[in-house]
């Protein structure tokens, strides 16, 4: 045992502490693994099936391997092959279990490789045959080549029955058919997305805004039920950060450079910039000193007041550096739904709240918080930098970002947890092509199908959080892939 003195993070302001990683729990990719199964009595009656088989098998894992780090046993067609296989997945420890049939194959058999594996594996049937056609003229050994699926029918019967692996998901094709791979790969898309939110940390600073009931939240709910770890940080970590950055840092010139040069600057002196740059890099240095992932913030009569600047130029450079998810007024839950997103689309979501409804569009215009990535504003508009609409406690100006997203498909998304359970939010839209809006704000105007008066009406009877986190891309059938293996009741609009 070390006489060293071991100290809380909020005691050493960085150093290595009892209480914070030494180095950041980085995201891992996926470690799939793939179980083929063939029946050996099959093999005695046709000669040359198994061999047919082996190879259909082998297609699978050649197209999963392009992609995937894979572990494939290669085919299992008998009791011992499967256990060892089990065996093997373990000592692999995969992630994702993608179970094929090249033949009808006894249910026991994939049962007796799940025994060695966590109850709560991740797993795909994939309902494959080697035919995409039926042929008239075929002999009965060829029907077995195709005969996969029946035996997954009957596993996943048997997975009902048992109240065992329920949550398994499901895609049906032809061994080579391309479409069968997109939908694999959406689904495994998904367990990365499970995968990394339990590798997240999301460092909180204050509380959710005063008054605001919808966004009030139990740590441990958000932690048991989507996996990132929450940590309170204090005002002090951040101003002892601030404090320590002189007024002669360069990269307070360096921000301030790049933001007139990059955006459409007005009403901003080189002073008010300076001051949100240097509020932005405290928050980008916290962010590497407790090696957050996402990071939640109250600037209101908080942060701002302290710093004497707005909080959104250092939000915009974190978000488009991708150094973290970043969101305000205490939304910690808007923060997951934000990862959620991210890694689904690959895009930062836009954190926006449910605002006016447009008639005649039938459209509701989504309102930002004064920060947006600028990334993804739509390309033949210039990103306005201009006053912040809001002034919440510093002096003077300081910077907001006015800015929309390029106009196409868009789907809206948030979480609530309340006293009948988790439930998410998923609905698609538009984002229409419109004039800019002169609030000095980010917004997005997105058209939806459902009458718009009555889709506020369900909104409202739903229950959501007055937030809307809104990405590019039509995905809500992934959204209900996430939502059926979270256990989240979907409400779709």
């Amino acid at each position: 045992m070390s006489n060293e003195t071991i100290e809380s993070f909020e005691m050493t302001k960085g150093g290595k502490s009892g209480d914070l990683l030494s180095t950041a729990n980085r995201e891992q990719p996926l470690k799939v693994g793939l179980l083929t199964c063939g029946y050996f009595e099959y093999w005695r009656m046709y000669d040359g099936l198994a061999e047919q088989i082996t190879k259909d098998m082998q297609t699978i894992a050649d197209n999963l391997s392009q992609k995937y780090d894979l572990f494939y046993p290669g085919l299992v067609d008998t009791l011992d092959k499967a256990n060892d296989a089990g065996m093997a997945f373990k000592e692999q420890q995969i992630d994702v279990l993608i179970v094929a049939e090249g033949t009808y194959c006894p249910d026991f058999f994939v049962h007796q490789a799940l025994i060695h594996l966590n109850k709560d594996i991740s797993i795909i049937c994939f309902a494959s045959q080697a035919h995409r056609k039926l042929a008239f003229d075929t002999t009965y050994d060829q029907s077995l080549r195709n005969s996969g699926p029946m035996g997954l029918i009957q596993l996943t019967c048997g997975f009902r029955k048992m109240g065992k692996y329920e949550n398994y998901e499901v895609v049906a094709g032809a061994v080579d058919d391309p479409q069968s791979y997109q939908e694999i790969d959406r689904l495994l898309q998904v367990f990365q997305c499970i995968k990394n939110l339990s590798k997240m940390t999301i460092g909180t600073m204050g509380h959710v805004f005063r008054g605001m009931y919808d966004f009030n939240f139990d740590i441990t709910a958000v932690n048991g039920k989507f996996g990132p770890h929450i940590m309170d940080i204090q005002i002090d970590h951040l101003m002892s950060i601030f404090n320590e950055i002189k007024e002669d840092d360069k990269r307070i010139a360096q921000w301030v450079e790049k933001t007139k040069k990059s955006y459409a600057v007005s009403d901003l002196t080189d002073d008010d910039i300076a001051r949100s740059a240097k509020l932005g890099i405290a928050l980008w240095d916290l962010i590497d000193r407790y090696k957050l992932d996402g990071l939640v913030l109250l600037g209101q009569h908080f942060i701002e007041v302290q710093a004497n600047a707005s909080c959104y130029l250092g939000l915009a450079e974190i978000l488009s550096n991708d150094r973290a998810i970043a969101v305000t007024e205490g939304d910690v839950i808007g923060c997951v739904m934000s990862k959620v997103m991210k890694d689904l689309t690959g895009s930062t979501a836009f954190f926006g709240e449910w605002e006016e409804m447009d008639m005649e569009r039938n459209a509701v215009m989504l309102l930002g918080h004064g920060f947006i990535d600028p990334r993804m504003a739509r390309k033949d508009r210039p990103v306005k930098v201009s006053t912040a609409c809001e002034n919440w406690g510093f002096q003077g100006n300081s910077v907001g970002f006015e800015a929309t997203y390029e106009p196409g498909p868009i789907t809206m998304t948030h979480a609530v947890q309340d006293t009948k359970g988790w439930r998410i939010l998923i609905s698609e839209g538009e984002l229409l092509d419109t004039p800019p809006l002169t609030i000095k704000e980010s917004s997005m105007i997105v058209k939806v199908e459902m009458p718009i008066k009555e889709y506020f009406k369900k909104l409202m009877r739903y229950g959501f959080s007055h937030h809307s986190i809104a990405a590019p891309g039509h995905f809500g059938d992934q959204m209900e892939i996430f939502a059926r293996q979270l256990g989240l009741e979907v409400c779709r609009l």
